[in-house]
């Protein structure tokens, strides 16, 4: 634990070296609700993660360079929520993928909430570049995954570079389908946003189960304006 105290110090001191572009945009399906703010619980509903506001009429701001972990929590509190770099990603990966950099603590954060002025959840909002993505990250089992791009947020402790490609495998009907992975990701102490680009798609019979990305390139978000940014209302 005595480690994890320091990792987590060391990451909170150098947030202010975070470089991550301030992004703007209106949130769909959000017309009629009033100001509220964006939000991650990651760390749980009672330590909610700033991270910008949305006003009434759906345009938002997010500044991940504001963002800080919170004062209210302990680091003992925290400890279990974090976990090894490979975790802080969507995809079957193992440490051994990781390399010398396998053991960076990270913290996954892979929902954008909206939280009212109760501190209610009110609302799950999905960076995608089209409909069909956000059906599909709701449940991958019957939704069919389609090309295009969305976006999670992690956070670290320190910088690290990423440049390498994985092969995992998944299993359908007899047979194992390659799925390729290639990482492209310069990431910051603090927090970071992390593009999923899904360029292939593995097309199955949906009588068994959904098409899967076959072919994913995650890499830093360079341009904000292709993304939809759809809410789901609680």
């Amino acid at each position: 634990m005595k480690k994890m105290i320091g990792i987590l110090m060391i990451g909170l001191m150098s947030m202010t070296l975070q470089k991550e572009p301030v992004v703007t945009g209106k949130i769909e399906n959000f017309e009629k609700l009033p100001d509220m703010k964006l939000v991650l619980f990651t760390l749980g509903a009672d330590h909610p993660i700033e991270i910008g506001a949305v006003k009434k009429g759906g345009d938002f701001t997010i500044d991940l360079s504001q963002a800080d972990l919170p004062e209210t929590m302990s680091f003992d509190d925290m400890a279990p929520f974090f976990g090894d770099l490979n975790q802080a990603f969507d995809g079957p990966f193992s440490n051994d993928d990781f390399g010398l950099v396998a053991d960076f603590l990270a913290l996954k954060n892979p929902y954008i909430s909206i939280m009212d002025d109760k501190n209610r959840w009110a609302a799950s909002v999905f960076p995608v570049t089209s409909e069909e993505l956000k059906y599909w990250m709701e449940d991958s089992g019957y939704n069919n995954a389609v090309p295009g791009s969305y976006l999670n947020i992690i956070f670290l402790e320190q910088p690290v570079s990423l440049d390498f490609p994985v092969t995992t495998k998944i299993p359908y009907e007899d047979q194992e389908v390659a799925v390729e992975y290639q990482f492209r990701l310069n990431l910051e102490p603090g927090f970071n946003w992390v593009q999923y680009d899904i360029e292939e798609v593995y097309e199955t019979d949906p009588k068994i189960r959904a098409s899967f990305p076959s072919k994913i390139t995650i890499r830093n978000l360079e341009d904000p304006s292709q993304f939809q940014w759809i809410a789901k209302l609680f």
